[in-house]
């Protein structure tokens, strides 16, 4: 059984919290040694993600990683055109206020798109940015 990078997790101390992080590791044993795949870390362990959890081959990196599973939610985990009965917000790639929400991931924080950006592409571009930008705050 192949065992995977050891990985921080900022667990929630409320009872029955179930947080888990999505990232991506580097397989440490078994026949994947040193491929990477996305997996989701939870309390009760480490499991591959995604594209990743069935007949994937591994990746050369965690960018590679991270991207097959943005394919995997962009195909499988996608909800566009989710009209809110909630106060308009800036629309998160041009600014202009909108009701409407979409989503990437299962159980995951509401996008805010406007009409033009609702598209699994802004969804990538937004996926992208907040990537790049947990990289560069975890190089500080």
């Amino acid at each position: 059984m192949a065992t995977f990078m050891p990985c921080r997790l900022r667990a929630n101390s409320a009872p029955g919290s179930n947080r888990i992080m999505v990232t991506a590791r580097m397989c440490e044993s078994g026949d994947d040694a040193g491929k990477w795949y996305t997996v989701i870390a939870e309390r009760s362990g480490v499991r591959r993600a995604g594209y990743c959890a069935n007949g994937c081959p591994g990746h050369d990196s965690s960018q590679s990683a991270l991207a097959h599973y943005l394919q995997f939610q962009l195909d499988r985990e996608t909800d566009l055109w989710l009209d809110r009965r909630e106060p308009a917000l800036e629309c998160e790639i041009c600014g202009a206020r909108t009701t409407l929400r979409a989503r990437l991931g299962r159980k995951t924080k509401l996008l805010v798109l406007c009409t033009q950006h609702q598209s699994t592409r802004s969804l990538q571009v937004l996926f992208e940015r907040r990537l790049s930008q947990a990289l560069e705050a975890s190089a500080r």
